[in-house]
């Protein structure tokens, strides 16, 4: 009687891609529910479903499949500048149909195995790795014309670059951790597409396809394990050596303390973030403080895009081992920096935090103090600095400039007193207001007992002896 193994395939799966020059076993994982908690939204996608984890999961998901097999279909037809690599679409189809379902195993691998594969059909796979693939080197060669041109008429016919809050819907979608394919498939794509002599390995195109359309600099380097990965390998500098990942130090002091203490805080002026593109949304990192008490920090653009991938490349970070945790640590810095509305005033007064969505100063607080919720693996980034701010000038500050500071410092911590009695305060009257008093007659109950119980006390008192 012969054995079945069949169960032990995906295990097979899982060791084969671990050597894999082109993939990353579980890189497309969940997002954590201790991430997910403080907003939810920023890692479901609203318009497009890119890979099998949410594919289909909403009406409006639905109805946007059409517009990714027009996208497919102009992609597939592209013309290259070699004449022998301009082939009909319905042969390039079949072939790209054959070399990504030979990448079955390594696609089931990348998404560690997850149980909604298993169900799925091999061909299936393919299928949605196909349609989503080529929809998605389109839209990426679309966008970075789009914004190297800034030629918004060329568009006016398109389904997803015709509005600009369209393309910033989509550029959110993009970035989510949950909403990527193996990166090795948008290679595979290409290169029937437009084929090289080059290994596939060494073929950095694609790469630089992605790096034009979110405005990060183009180098000779041929990727990661999917977008997300790469838009963190561009940003984040890997060779560089790091201690690993430890417990934080924390900013003990809010912005607001630091500049009592003596801390100069201003806007590192630089051109990494000087000529944006209003659509290209990148960090910069180089936040430095030095002997004369000067911290500077590069100024944060808030934008539609920043929170949401803000907090995927957060969760791409705490979904893997050995990788640097800029965004991470970066979070956790900001945290200690705010603590109340009041910092969010002065580092937007000094030029920090450049709020382009109007957002409200409760909202920018809310986005600062959740943004690295639930995150347990950072690395040492800005541990020095935080271990200098905290103690700069406590014990060495002259009694005349501390005694100066000191209204500073005062004020800072009634306004802060006051907003937290002030939140639970609306808290607790929203609580009685919907369980306690939902109509106007039982509200006017409440007030009728409340003084009936006011007079019975003042006629008790006035009764008695001692009042008399």
């Amino acid at each position: 009687m012969a054995t079945d193994y069949s169960w032990m395939v995906p295990i097979e799966i899982m060791l084969g891609s671990l050597n894999h020059g082109e993939v990353q076993a579980c890189s497309i994982s969940s997002v954590p529910d201790e991430l997910r908690e403080a907003n939810k939204d920023a890692y479901k996608p609203k318009d497009i479903s890119i890979g099998p984890l949410h594919r289909g999961a909403t009406r409006h998901l639905q109805l946007m499949e059409e517009p990714k097999w027009h996208y497919m279909s102009e992609f597939l037809e592209r013309q290259g500048t070699i004449p022998e690599q301009n082939r009909r679409s319905e042969v390039r189809l079949k072939d790209c149909g054959i070399d990504i379902l030979k990448l079955d195993k390594v696609i089931c691998a990348s998404y560690g195995g997850n149980s909604i594969l298993e169900k799925i059909d091999p061909h299936e796979i393919t299928k949605i790795m196909i349609v989503d693939g080529c929809f998605l080197m389109e839209l990426l060669i679309r966008l970075g014309d789009y914004i190297e041109n800034q030629d918004t008429n060329s568009y006016n016919n398109d389904a997803i670059l015709k509005t600009e809050e369209k393309i910033l819907s989509i550029l959110n979608d993009v970035a989510m951790l949950e909403n990527q394919i193996p990166f090795l498939v948008l290679k595979k794509l290409y290169r029937k597409v437009f084929p090289n002599g080059s290994e596939i390995k060494n073929d950095y195109r694609v790469a630089n396809i992605v790096r034009r359309a979110f405005g990060y600099p183009l180098v000779n380097s041929s990727g990661g394990a999917h977008i997300l990965h790469l838009m963190h390998l561009s940003t984040v500098e890997q060779s560089q050596q790091h201690e690993g990942k430890k417990a934080k130090l924390e900013l003990l002091r809010c912005a607001t303390k630091l500049h009592a203490f003596g801390v100069t805080i201003r806007a590192k002026l630089n051109s990494t973030n000087k000529n944006q593109h209003k659509l290209v949304d990148v960090f910069d990192f180089d936040i430095s403080f030095n002997d004369l008490g000067e911290l500077e920090i590069p100024p944060i653009y808030i934008k539609e895009t920043t929170e949401v991938k803000w907090r995927n490349l957060i969760a791409w970070e705490q979904s893997k081992i050995s990788i640097r945790c800029k965004y991470t640590s970066y979070a956790l810095f900001f945290k200690g920096l705010i603590c109340c509305e009041h910092d969010i005033e002065f580092l937007e007064k000094k030029g920090i935090i450049i709020n382009n969505m109007n957002k409200s100063s409760e909202d920018l607080l809310r986005l600062f103090c959740s943004i690295s919720k639930g995150a347990t693996q950072m690395d040492l980034s800005y541990s020095k600095i935080c271990e200098r701010l905290n103690v700069y000038n406590y014990k060495g500050m002259k009694v005349t400039k501390m005694s100066q500071k000191w209204p500073i410092l005062v004020w800072h911590q009634c306004r802060r007193i006051f907003k937290i009695i002030l939140y639970y305060g609306l808290n607790w009257y929203k609580i009685l207001i919907r369980d306690h008093i939902p109509t106007v007659w039982k509200f006017i109950g409440v007030v009728a007992a409340a003084f009936l119980i006011v007079l019975t006390i003042m006629q008790t008192y006035y009764s008695s002896p001692s009042g008399s």
